[in-house]
């Protein structure tokens, strides 16, 4: 029941935003021929298809990396094949850890998988990428930060607070991974013993203490974050121009940081609505892109990653249909 009301809250919620952005800028007139001219625009389109696709190689690279810290020997074509897969169940699954919990579960079939391992390396995954999003994000905003006077007060107050949320992210992750370390917790134990000294709790953050035990698989998936990023947003820019648009590169690798962590709110189905209205935005603001163009440009991104998720769909009824009920338990038990 619980999950049937989220559904319909998330249905609700994305048909308003978009109905109320189709209906600004008249979607037959302002929107829907810029979807045609993408027939002009082909190879744009299978640009950021391809960059999609790199991007999601890079993340299995990146968590492969983490799961050697865990000392999860899996196999590469394994790994990226979880990942591909991932991508379906997060552009489908009404919960929010549907991506994330096929992950696990898709390598706990493997011999000598374990579960703790699994689940902290997907944590440190999403961690480690949280910071390459920053130092990239971070660095294109010293690039043009001479011209945020010359914004319009609401990209100018964006731009700065999610500078500071970006800016209080980093120093958090870099007091969780110290956190980690075993001679700070062994201190934290003896001033509360009762709640350091809980067994399953030592063993999380043993775990996650990985980061400073494979400090140079850390820095190589830091790294790669920010490349698995800067694949992800050339994806948009290349939408914009199948769209028959125009806009700088450095403009909407500053802007698609906010666009990604608007549209990962869980208030809207795989981010619709919430996004596009981002998107809109923050390009007009920075690029003077026309606000019609800037939806179709966003809802063109999206459906690249959505053919990706679709993909990794076939591969699942190919490879992996034994788990689906597993998931259904998942999502159910966590609701």
């Amino acid at each position: 029941m619980k999950n049937a009301l989220f559904l319909i809250q998330k249905l609700s919620i994305t048909t308003v935003l978009l109905w109320m952005i189709f209906r600004e800028h008249r979607f037959t007139v302002e929107i829907l021929p810029h979807f045609q001219a993408m027939v002009d625009h082909w190879p744009w389109t299978l640009a950021g298809l391809v960059f999609v696709g790199i991007s999601i190689w890079l993340s299995a690279v990146r968590w492969e990396i983490l799961l050697r810290g865990q000392e999860q020997n899996i196999t590469s074509a394994e790994v990226l094949r979880v990942t591909v897969v991932s991508n379906f169940f997060n552009i489908t699954s009404v919960g929010v850890i549907g991506g994330d919990a096929y992950r696990v579960l898709g390598l706990m079939q493997r011999p000598g998988a374990k579960k703790l391992p699994l689940m902290v390396s997907v944590m440190l995954d999403h961690m480690l990428g949280m910071m390459g999003m920053g130092i990239l994000f971070l660095s294109c905003y010293a690039a043009f930060s001479h011209r945020l006077q010359t914004l319009g007060k609401e990209a100018y107050l964006i731009l700065e607070g999610f500078e500071m949320f970006m800016g209080g992210s980093l120093v958090m992750i870099f007091i969780s991974v110290i956190s980690f370390t075993p001679r700070l917790y062994n201190w934290g134990e003896k001033q509360w013993p009762r709640m350091l000294g809980f067994q399953p709790l030592k063993k999380f953050v043993t775990a996650c203490d990985a980061l400073r035990r494979d400090w140079r698989g850390s820095i190589m998936a830091v790294l790669i974050s920010i490349l698995i990023f800067i694949f992800h947003f050339l994806s948009f820019h290349c939408s914009i121009y199948a769209v028959g648009g125009e806009a700088p590169l450095l403009e909407v690798m500053a802007a698609m940081p906010i666009v990604d962590a608007a549209a990962g709110l869980p208030i809207s189905v795989s981010g619709l609505g919430v996004r596009e209205k981002t998107f809109e935005t923050l390009m007009n603001a920075l690029t003077g892109l026309p606000a019609g163009t800037a939806v179709a440009a966003s809802l063109v991104g999206w459906l690249m990653s959505v053919i990706w998720g679709l993909i990794g769909g076939l591969v699942f009824l190919r490879t992996s249909g034994a788990s689906l009920s597993k998931m259904a338990s998942v999502e159910k038990n966590a609701a």
